[in-house]
């Protein structure tokens, strides 16, 4: 894919998960997650794993109030088991959860970045490189 397909499909996607979050929460691992999302005018319920409670416990939270997730770790080793125990988790508190957003962004990036902290700097830089410069802060 060229920058500028690049770019129009991760806006296409992170669109798609701004209207999503309007109605589940993402749920993601840090502070530098939340606030990469919020950069991209991702507006609604973003949820930060790492935040001293358990999985478990987060997951049980989570199921008091919604009954469906997007879990949008990072893809990383380390994202990938944040995303298999979250799975794990959400399944025992009866909690649905997507993960296509997170395969799908994956897949786009995955040569050029490995977090979603990365993600406001490499849509800047598809910008610029397709000539459309709008930044993200």
């Amino acid at each position: 894919m060229d920058p500028r397909e690049t770019l129009t499909t991760l806006e296409e996607i992170l669109d798609e998960l701004d209207e999503a979050s309007k109605i589940m929460p993402i749920i993601v691992e840090g502070l530098k997650d939340r606030m990469a999302l919020r950069s991209l005018n991702i507006n609604g319920y973003v949820i930060i794993l790492n935040d001293g409670e358990s999985i478990l416990a987060t997951c049980e939270k989570l199921a008091r109030k919604w009954g469906a997730a997007i879990i949008f770790t990072d893809w990383d080793h380390k994202g990938g088991q944040l995303a298999r125990s979250l799975m794990d988790s959400l399944a025992i508190c009866g909690v649905s959860y997507d993960t296509e957003y997170r395969a799908s962004i994956s897949r786009l990036v995955k040569k050029d970045i490995k977090d979603v902290e990365g993600l406001p700097k490499l849509i800047q830089r598809l910008r610029t490189l397709s000539g459309k410069n709008r930044h993200y802060f």
